[in-house]
């Protein structure tokens, strides 16, 4: 190449460099007016209240069930949305009530049968005014203890393993009250 054409390529590719740059800056401006405009058309970002949440719930539900796994379902449908104190037999039930003043009572009959749960279950029901559910397992023996608390004016009646997905629990409380009033207790 003789030195007259290599100065004719440089001068070449240095005009493609400075055409390519301003073909740059012209798409850029480009761009940048077209967001501009976009930003003007839509329509304006709704600022979110933000809430304080209450982290702790504060409705209190006693249990005293018969088998660790009715405490796990438990636990997945009512854990977020109250405190479960859980009692192993009746004389425990009752001094969780006289101290937390549950809005409700999830009972198992069958947890401790010594204590005869009859009378524990119309006490809590009848003469202190909560709200008793019944977790029981469906069998003919569980059938003669419901006959006997008729009178216990119980309300709902949850079967382990046939009707206790998390929404029965969840219909079966009366959330919106902070607690009962104890009559006597």
């Amino acid at each position: 190449m003789t030195p007259v054409q290599n100065l004719l390529l440089q001068s070449l590719l240095g005009a493609l460099v400075g055409v390519a740059w301003a073909w740059r800056d012209h798409l850029m401006a480009w761009q940048n007016e077209r967001r501009a405009r976009a930003v003007e058309h839509e329509p304006p970002v709704k600022r979110l209240e933000i809430r304080r949440l209450n982290w702790f719930p504060t409705v209190v539900v006693a249990v005293l069930v018969s088998e660790p796994a009715m405490k796990h379902r438990l636990w997945r449908a009512l854990g977020g949305r109250a405190t479960l104190r859980f009692a192993s037999t009746w004389a425990e039930l009752r001094q969780i009530v006289a101290r937390v003043s549950p809005c409700a009572i999830i009972a198992d009959p069958a947890a401790d049968e010594r204590a005869d749960p009859a009378r524990h279950i119309a006490r809590f029901s009848q003469q202190w005014g909560i709200p008793v559910v019944l977790y029981i397992h469906l069998t003919p023996r569980s059938a003669g203890a419901l006959l006997q608390l008729g009178h216990a004016r119980i309300r709902h009646v949850v079967f382990y393993r046939y009707d206790d997905v998390p929404s029965r629990f969840v219909d079966a409380i009366d959330w919106d009250r902070s607690g009962p009033p104890l009559r006597a207790a």
